[in-house]
């Protein structure tokens, strides 16, 4: 909403976890300041919804599981040929777990969260960089949370995956800063 003007107009951006929370607005406010987006969820009917609301000549919808490396692949080949480019990836995507203390935690969730939550990012990342490296650059942003640096109860495989993606994040920028890429 309080974005003026078309400042990302000629933009691409991918937005994981695009259908709902955070990824919604953020896939409105792209369009809203001239971009092409990209909606990528496994919710495919919330990203429809959205995609005809913010008019389908600006947003496209991408089914997609960010812990498989292919379907994340096949995303950013999709916004390139869609809409010629790609020029910001929003890794949004996450899932969260049930409040569960420590000692009882069965841990059943830990490889689902790591998987979504840091393989996501990781993948992500890396898919959209190979293509922005030889294509002037972009932006790239990881979706982390105040669980990656503030120490709470429960949710510890939650919390572990949301400061890997913090720290991760340091580093795949000191990676990339030659190409062009934040």
């Amino acid at each position: 909403q309080g974005m003026k003007g078309q400042e990302l107009a000629d933009r691409v951006a991918i937005v994981t976890g695009g259908a709902g929370g955070i990824g919604r607005a953020a896939a409105a406010l792209l369009v809203a300041a001239g971009a092409k987006a990209v909606i990528a969820d496994v919710d495919i009917d919330r990203g429809e919804e959205l995609a005809a609301h913010i008019g389908e000549e600006d947003a496209a919808v991408k089914p997609t599981d960010v812990s498989d490396a292919q379907q994340v692949q096949d995303l950013v080949e999709f916004a390139t040929e869609r809409f010629g480019g790609l020029h910001i990836m929003f890794n949004n995507a996450g899932i969260g777990s049930p409040l569960k203390r420590f000692l009882p935690d069965d841990l059943e969730d830990f490889s689902r969260i790591m998987s979504v939550n840091l393989f996501g990012v990781l993948v992500g990342s890396q898919r959209a960089a190979r293509y922005m490296k030889d294509n002037g650059g972009g932006c790239i942003i990881n979706n982390a949370s105040i669980a990656a640096i503030n120490a709470g109860t429960g949710m510890m495989s939650y919390r572990a995956s949301k400061a890997a993606v913090a720290h991760v994040t340091k580093c795949m920028a000191i990676d990339l800063a030659p190409y062009g890429i934040r």
